[in-house]
């Protein structure tokens, strides 16, 4: 006779966001600016794996003490972006820092490929 075990997961459905980011470009980098509010540090993962940069994390759910909610969503919601990191980029010089909920990425060029002026000889 073949017994099997199955067990039951309750699953709470909470509200996915992919939050807005704006990309700004400079001969020195790449810097990812991502909207956080009301995430702490140790709720935010950034992960590169290969050349996909994946920014993930969840902003818990967050009452007052002794508040009950009338209105809104009183959840927190999870998040994920996704970005593809090129062959300019030294991955290995890639920093992100949260400051009072803005995430920055910093993805810095590889010397190799900043723009450089070529001197003329005559």
């Amino acid at each position: 006779m073949d017994t099997r075990m199955t067990q039951t997961e309750t699953v709470q459905e909470r509200p996915s966001i992919r939050p807005a980011c704006d990309i700004y470009e400079n001969q020195d980098e790449l810097l990812l600016v991502v909207d956080l509010p009301g995430v702490p540090a140790d709720a935010v993962s950034v992960d590169l794996d290969k050349d996909s940069l994946t920014i993930i994390g969840r902003r818990p759910q967050v009452l007052p003490e002794g508040a009950r909610l009338i209105a809104g969503q009183g959840f927190g919601w999870d998040f994920r972006r996704q970005f593809t990191v090129g062959s300019q980029i030294d991955q290995d010089r890639i920093q992100a820092d949260l400051k009072n909920g803005v995430l920055e990425v910093h993805l810095p060029r590889h010397e190799r490929t900043k723009p450089r002026r070529i001197a003329i000889g005559g």
